[in-house]
């Protein structure tokens, strides 16, 4: 095994080091990666503001979120003022329990006089005010955080779901922790272990062709694009121990990354890239590009991309007759210039104008300025339009008049005037801090709908409609939430004042004025 290999090893999810406990010493491997992030930042303020008086802090977050690497980076320099305890890790008795275990350090420090750190998952809280019918004071102060995600005296809690992975910067959606994690691996530095075996082993193999291509900066943008990517359209978990492992997976083969990327079947994080695949995409100049290289059709200018880009590589790594690997690569690079830029040529082709403009959209709801006015009436105007499309498919002549069907039979229709609009003031109010969604505020003839969040899902969804797709099954959790939305209008609508019956050859138009009714009859 060479030592490139074994280094890569270590990051996998099944190695020893993936897990850290009190009682192991901080590998070197895992000194390198560490990247002091804003919650490590907390948890050292937290604990140098309560070296004085007795006190409980909670470190909360999923299994793999790096709670026990923080605890155990810091534990000899307040280990004089603390005691700690990991869920996940720490056991007095092979046959105890994790709540027999954290109830054991809850007593033990209430009966001592030195604080407690407590890195715990949410789930564990969770089993301990179920179970526990002591420590009434923690149980409180768990409930409260759990409910109202605040502290209590002297007890308090950091969460990492309180520090994502991806911050929105500059009215970008970016991932730093991410980015460093990528350098730091394939830096180019005596002091990058990994870097060093790379230079070192003399027999090279997929691994290092896959490092090779990974110490390229745009294929670390395009895997940190795709991750949002996927964060955002599939709500994607990430965890350091997640990440670690597909970093792993995408090196150790044994395809070539560009392939694992989106056809390695046991990373989790994968399974949801491979829905992104490039080559899943549809047009006519891809269709086109298989056929040719099916048919072995010359292409010169093609030739001299790969030569060129092979040229940088350890040994010649693309070919003619692999479409579904350039294509891949045209992807990731598509934002790039590389050799003679053969692969701009499809950049239209995955051009995402959804998720752009998307985060254009989060962009004006966090900062609101009048300036964007434009953008979020557009937004509105297309959800208008896509509700009106979808309830009156069927009769899309009401639209028209501003009206929507409220009932339908064989014998006649019953519609309602609807009037709708954006709810300007809750749109400047509302407080985003999310990236992942914004709120729709909307006014039904004058009544404020529930708000109601868009993701981009959702966002999608509605440009779909309104270019003539009908949702169907595979929607199901995305069109849920859109007929919430309708079922909140109809009940508005029922109270119009004005309501149409509509048959074949007639429609009346009933009109409600104070307290009386005018009849009209439209032909």
């Amino acid at each position: 095994m060479s030592k490139l290999e074994l280094l890569i090893e270590k990051l996998s999810k099944s190695s020893p080091e993936a897990v850290n406990t009190l009682s192991s010493s901080f590998d070197n491997i895992v000194e390198y990666l560490h990247i002091e992030t804003d919650i490590e930042k907390k948890y050292i303020e937290t604990l140098e503001n309560n070296k004085e008086g007795k006190c409980l802090i909670f470190l909360c977050g999923s299994s793999g979120d790096g709670k026990s690497a923080i605890i155990n980076k810091h534990l000899k320099k307040f280990d004089t003022y603390f005691d700690f305890h990991v869920d996940a890790t720490h056991s007095f008795d092979p046959n105890q329990t994790a709540i027999e275990a954290l109830s054991d350090s809850f007593d033990k420090y209430e009966k001592g006089t030195k604080s407690l750190v407590v890195g715990i998952n949410i789930g564990i809280m969770l089993n301990f005010i179920n179970n526990s019918i002591n420590f009434e004071s923690i149980s409180s102060a768990i409930n409260k955080f759990l409910n109202e995600k605040k502290d209590s005296d002297r007890i308090y809690f950091i969460n990492f779901e309180d520090y994502p992975k991806f911050k929105f910067e500059d009215n970008q959606i970016k991932s730093p922790f991410i980015q460093n994690l990528l350098e730091k691996i394939t830096i180019e530095s005596d002091n990058n272990p990994f870097y060093k075996a790379f230079i070192e082993d003399e027999e090279k193999n997929i691994i290092h062709k896959n490092y090779k291509l990974l110490s390229n900066k745009f294929i670390q943008k395009s895997i940190i694009d795709l991750l949002i990517l996927t964060n955002l359209k599939y709500d994607q978990f990430l965890t350091v121990r997640s990440l670690l492992d597909l970093i792993y997976t995408l090196l150790k083969g044994p395809r070539l990354l560009i392939n694992q990327l989106f056809e390695d079947e046991s990373n989790e994080i994968i399974k949801n890239l491979k829905k992104e695949d490039p080559i899943l995409k549809r047009s006519f100049s891809l269709d086109k590009f298989i056929l040719e290289r099916s048919s072995n059709k010359t292409d010169e200018k093609l030739e001299e991309y790969i030569t060129n880009l092979n040229s940088q590589c350890i040994e010649p790594i693309f070919d003619l007759t692999s479409p579904f690997t350039l294509i891949r690569m045209f992807y990731l690079a598509r934002n790039e210039e590389l050799s003679n830029n053969y692969h701009l040529a499809f950049k239209k082709d995955f051009d995402d104008s959804y998720l752009h403009d998307f985060v254009e959209l989060i962009a004006v709801h966090k900062k609101y300025d009048d300036t964007d006015k434009k953008t979020i009436k557009t937004f509105y105007k297309n959800i208008i339009s896509a509700i009106y499309l979808y309830v009156n498919k069927n009769l899309p002549e009401l639209t028209k008049k501003s009206h929507i069907v409220l009932t339908i039979n064989k014998s006649f229709t019953t519609s309602a005037y609807v009037n709708m609009d954006p709810n300007w003031s809750k749109i400047k109010s509302s407080n985003l801090n999310s990236f992942q969604s914004f709120p729709l505020h909307m006014k039904v003839d004058d009544v404020d709908l529930k708000p109601v969040d868009i993701n981009l899902n959702m966002f999608v969804m509605i440009s779909l409609i309104n270019n003539g797709y009908r949702p169907n099954k595979h929607d199901r959790n995305t069109i849920i939430i859109f007929e919430e939305i309708l079922e909140s209008i109809l009940e508005i609508a029922t109270l119009s004042n004005k309501i149409a019956i509509s048959s074949k050859n007639k429609r009346i138009l009933f009109t409600r004025k104070d307290e009386e009714i005018e009849v009209e009859d439209e032909k």
